[in-house]
């Protein structure tokens, strides 16, 4: 009995923000396209389809931040 009560608590949990989730890039998506046009469709399309090269990416340009950061600081208090 205790198994199908948690169960239950879990598929109500678990649907509920995927639904709020869903009616936020409804949202986003049309308020976009109103805002800017044909243009922002293109745009989020070419962002949701090429997201994991995005992310390495930006990973490497952050990576190179800190990068630069250390040695500024490096070369600026040490030597």
């Amino acid at each position: 009995m205790r198994n199908i009560e948690k169960t239950y608590r879990k598929r109500e949990s678990f649907n509920s923000p995927l639904r709020i989730k869903s009616v936020v890039w409804i949202v986003a998506t049309v308020a976009g396209f109103c805002i800017w046009g044909i243009d922002f469709i293109w745009v989020a399309l070419g962002v949701y389809l090429c997201w994991n090269i995005l992310k390495g990416i930006l990973s490497c340009l952050l990576s190179l931040a800190c990068l630069i950061g250390f040695f500024y600081f490096l070369f600026t208090h040490i030597f």
